[in-house]
């Protein structure tokens, strides 16, 4: 099977983004940032001229919209209005142009006041690193004095903490910058969009297939603990048809349907002990073994799409050798599919990523760490910091049980996949970019 090898430069630039963190897959009404699937629609040519029923209409300028592309990428924006046949709105402070032949739609989004206080209602106020994430999400939305509150609560739980106390200062700053702005009717001139990185279009990245996903959750699932089963009659009795010397599989007609009798689990642990592994694939799992659905909950669907897998991180142009798909967190065959890639990752060194006999120590939870606490520092790549500040973080021992959690002892699991490689990044044009034992 294809092992993928990282390369110890990693991608060229990662960005992070807070709020597509732990903060915001905890909060109803957060799905909508999550990147959707591409359209399937053909682009047709934008109007002269809105009509009465196109989604900016009614906008007020300072509304918060999501710009959906007519490749499926999707982004924030503050609204401003409409310049001829192009959108004008705002990223991080400075506006915008951007065509509105490449835009697909774009839906008014609920206040980001309203949201943060959702966001804040459900983090603990104990919980440091989340409160910081949040007060980053603060400032991007020019929500300061939000952020300042929550960042002098952290200090007050921890007055020396360096995170802390440099969000502080650039919070304070770029508020003084905007209130001077404000004051002196200072404005920004709108400059042209730029061309986003992008790595393999979603509807061109090669998802497992419903059978190998199967087949893979087949494969990871615990006899103790299995989700429901369904094994086809024909099934079993090509199970007893090839295992009828063995002394505890019946061979007469009564014995044989006792044991289609029998609940599926019991004849899958049969399967699994005689190694019956070409029918693995015929029994049916309804629902994840509670191992990959650790992985889908507590670490794909929680940190590693909206952090690792970022457009300018190993969901782009500028993933590297590891390229993850972005979309659909909690969905099944996207998650099974970015475990299975981890699964046959390794570092340059040939290290494994996912470190099954010393989970602490696997370089896919030690690259989220700071460089001085990390066994694996993350390279140094413009615009990437660390997600978890210490290996304690609650999110990382999440991540940690769902390591353990896994099938012991591994072994190869035949499934043929190549995982996808980035294609060759277009130049791009300057200007500011928003910001979880059997025998197998």
């Amino acid at each position: 099977m294809p092992t993928r090898v990282l390369s110890q430069t990693l991608p060229r630039t990662c960005q992070w983004t807070p709020a597509l963190l732990a903060v915001l897959v905890s909060v109803g009404g957060a799905r909508a940032l999550e990147p959707g699937p591409a359209t399937s629609k053909k682009p047709e040519p934008a109007p002269t001229a809105p009509a009465a029923s196109e989604p900016e209409t009614g906008l007020e300028p300072g509304h918060e919209v999501l710009l959906i592309w007519r490749d499926g990428q999707r982004m924030r924006a503050t609204w401003v209005g409409r310049d001829g046949a192009d959108y004008v709105v705002r990223f991080g402070g400075l506006e915008t142009r951007i065509p509105m032949s490449e835009i697909d739609r774009i839906a008014p989004q609920r206040p980001a006041r309203e949201r943060y206080r959702d966001m804040r209602a459900v983090i603990d106020d104990a919980d440091i690193d989340r409160l910081l994430a949040l007060a980053e999400w603060c400032r991007s939305n020019r929500l300061y004095d939000d952020a300042l509150r929550d960042i002098a609560h952290v200090l007050a739980l921890e007055p020396t903490n360096p995170e802390a106390l440099r969000l502080s200062r650039v919070v304070e700053q770029e508020q003084a910058l905007r209130r001077a702005e404000t004051e002196s009717g200072a404005s920004v001139r709108p400059t042209p969009a730029r061309k986003r990185p992008v790595g393999v279009r979603p509807d061109q990245f090669p998802l497992l297939t419903e059978a190998q996903a199967n087949l893979l959750k087949v494969w990871e699932l615990d006899l103790n603990h299995p989700p429901r089963l369904r094994i086809e009659r024909a099934t079993v009795d090509a199970f007893l048809d090839r295992s009828g010397d063995d002394p505890a599989i019946p061979s007469t007609a009564d014995g044989r349907e006792a044991f289609h009798r029998r609940a599926p689990v019991e004849i899958l642990a049969e399967m699994f002990r005689l190694r019956a592994r070409d029918l693995y694939g015929a029994v049916q799992v309804v629902g994840l073994p509670e191992s990959l659905d650790r992985f889908r909950r507590d670490v794909n669907a929680m940190w590693l799409v909206n952090f690792c897998a970022s457009t300018r991180c190993h969901g782009g142009a500028d993933a590297g050798p590891l390229l993850l798909y972005n979309r659909d967190p909690r969905a099944e065959r996207p998650a099974l599919t970015n475990f299975l890639i981890l699964d046959r990752s390794t570092l340059a060194d040939g290290r494994p990523l996912i470190d099954y006999d010393n989970p602490e120590r696997s370089p896919l939870l030690q690259l989220t760490l700071p460089p001085n606490r990390s066994a694996f520092p993350h390279p140094r790549v413009t615009g990437w910091r660390p997600l978890f500040r210490t290996p304690d973080a609650r999110r990382f021992q999440d991540a940690v049980a769902w390591i353990r959690s896994m099938r012991r002892p591994r072994s190869e699991i035949p499934i043929e996949y190549e995982p996808p490689t980035p294609p060759t990044p277009a130049p791009m044009a300057e200007s500011p970019t928003p910001a979880e034992p059997q025998p197998r």
